[in-house]
């Protein structure tokens, strides 16, 4: 989401902030190798793609939008696992993984009629 443009495949279900990412071009490579047919990469807006694609775990990761000088969303949209449900919500992530090698990020979310404000982890969170 990091910018307001990005790259996917028509058959895809992930959204690329660069059109040259690895883990994008390994995801057609592998398509190849048994024998699917693969799409040309082609621009969109995040604004037509939020809610339908998940962001690249490489080229959407904090990490890799500082590196690269992109702009990050102070927040973006999510679920968030509480009590084996799902529930709406946002989250800000951490700028770097933890010592446990995940993610963590800061949600915010209702449940049950109360503002929720807690810390989790990539395990406990999905991209709306």
């Amino acid at each position: 989401m990091e910018s307001e443009q990005g790259w996917r495949t028509k058959g895809g279900r992930t959204f690329h902030n660069d059109p040259s990412c690895e883990w994008l071009h390994k995801g057609e490579n592998r398509l190849r190798l048994i024998g699917k047919d693969t799409h040309e990469v082609v621009e969109v807006r995040w604004a037509d793609v939020v809610g339908q694609l998940q962001p690249c775990d490489h080229c959407c990761a904090p990490a890799w939008l500082e590196r690269h000088g992109r702009p990050k969303a102070t927040e973006k949209p999510c679920l968030v696992m509480s009590e084996d449900e799902w529930w709406r919500g946002t989250l800000v992530w951490e700028k770097t993984r933890r010592k446990d090698g995940l993610w963590w990020a800061t949600v915010t979310y209702d449940k049950h009629g109360r503002h929720v404000t807690e810390v989790h982890s990539q395990h406990d969170i999905r991209a709306r």
